[in-house]
């Protein structure tokens, strides 16, 4: 019979048998420090190239995008002067689709005529026509320049208002479109220019031609002068 200390002797020769073949795992501290500033460089290369896409995204909407410039000066009539010669001779007697030119020249000739409508009648068809021509043709100018300095004075508020959008240009491209649009502005005045010189001359060409036509009828009326005075059997 075994005695208590042997039992015990064999219980912890039992339990030691396999703690004698245990292995201790070993770290290398180096190895896991060099890993961790891996990762933080890693870490700092990321957050550059993410600092890097968000200016190269700043940039490229700087660039693009709609400002609205376009949208400037919408409002202001740039079709107020007739585009042909049929409009312009509708104008010029008080009608057609340029309603503030016509109205311009109705005012003109009520305003400028002193033969009534009666005595007007009372004359000969070619100078009754001969007059209302000229009257048309005075009114015309009139009516004219009254619409150009009615939009001249629109135009220098709609220039002020370019003016003031200069300071709402906050970025490259709002400031690429603002100069755009303040080109494209001076080019429509420009051409508005050209065409309101041209309607003034083709204006005064109309009143000269009436002048000549009112000459011809003063001689057709009074006949040949070289044989006005020449005796008659």
């Amino acid at each position: 019979m075994r005695t208590p200390i042997a039992l015990l002797s064999a219980a912890l020769m039992t339990l030691g048998a396999p703690l004698a073949h245990a292995q201790f795992a070993v770290i290398d501290v180096a190895s896991v420090a060099q890993l961790i500033s891996q990762v933080q460089t890693l870490e700092q290369q990321v957050q550059t190239a993410q600092a890097q896409l968000g200016q190269a995204q700043a940039e490229f909407r700087a660039m693009t995008g709609d400002r609205g410039m376009e949208q400037l000066l919408g409002g202001i009539n740039r079709n107020y002067l007739p585009a042909s010669p049929a409009a312009l001779q509708a104008a010029a007697q008080g009608a057609g689709s340029y309603t503030a030119l016509a109205g311009s020249v109705r005012a003109a000739l009520a305003n400028e005529s002193v033969l009534s409508a009666p005595q007007l009648a009372s004359l000969a068809p070619a100078a009754a026509a001969q007059l209302q021509s000229q009257r048309q043709s005075a009114a015309l100018l009139q009516g004219l320049a009254q619409q150009a300095l009615a939009n001249a004075s629109a135009r220098f508020a709609g220039l002020q208002q370019l003016i003031d959008a200069i300071g709402t240009a906050s970025d490259q491209k709002g400031a690429l479109d603002l100069q755009a649009r303040i080109v494209a502005e001076g080019g429509m005045l420009q051409n508005e220019r050209t065409k309101l010189e041209v309607l003034f001359q083709g204006a005064r060409a109309d009143e000269q031609l009436g002048a000549q036509r009112a000459r011809e009828l003063v001689i057709a009326g009074h006949g040949q002068f070289d044989g006005r005075f020449q005796p008659r059997p």
